[in-house]
């Protein structure tokens, strides 16, 4: 995930809550402190992956872009992916990744989440019932 003031960062977390309460282990990489390099050999071991993103005018974060533009030289596949993020107005970074990974092939059993602004208590609740339903797809 990346994020501008936390909100996608919070989304994440919740997520992982929600997949670590069904047993998922999961990994949570923030591309501000990791480098794509250090990011894919996580990716390319997993079978579910989970991309979050904010909106910066009207599109996805460029270092998220960078970042899907590597793993798409890659083509991984097999995989079941997730898109999610928060936004100010606009709202097409995280829809722009859910592109991006349907475009590769990958399953998206979820609907992409887009929350405006700060997510609040329900949001997350809502998150993290999204990632046990997602653990249930590895099954």
């Amino acid at each position: 995930y990346d994020t501008m003031w936390g909100s996608t960062r919070e989304m994440a977390l919740a997520l992982q809550d929600g997949l670590e309460a069904c047993g998922v282990p999961v990994t949570v990489k923030s591309l501000q402190t990791n480098h794509i390099s250090q990011i894919v050999p996580y990716l390319l071991t997993a079978k579910l992956v989970l991309v979050g993103c904010p909106t910066i005018n009207n599109g996805m974060l460029p270092t998220m872009a960078a970042f899907l533009t590597y793993i798409k030289g890659l083509r991984p596949k097999k995989r079941v992916g997730f898109a999610f993020g928060s936004y100010g107005w606009g709202g097409q970074g995280a829809r722009e990744v859910a592109s991006v990974l349907k475009d590769m092939g990958w399953d998206m059993p979820e609907e992409t989440v887009n929350l405006q602004y700060v997510p609040g208590d329900e949001d997350l609740a809502n998150l993290k019932e999204i990632g046990s339903r997602l653990a249930k797809v590895l099954e």
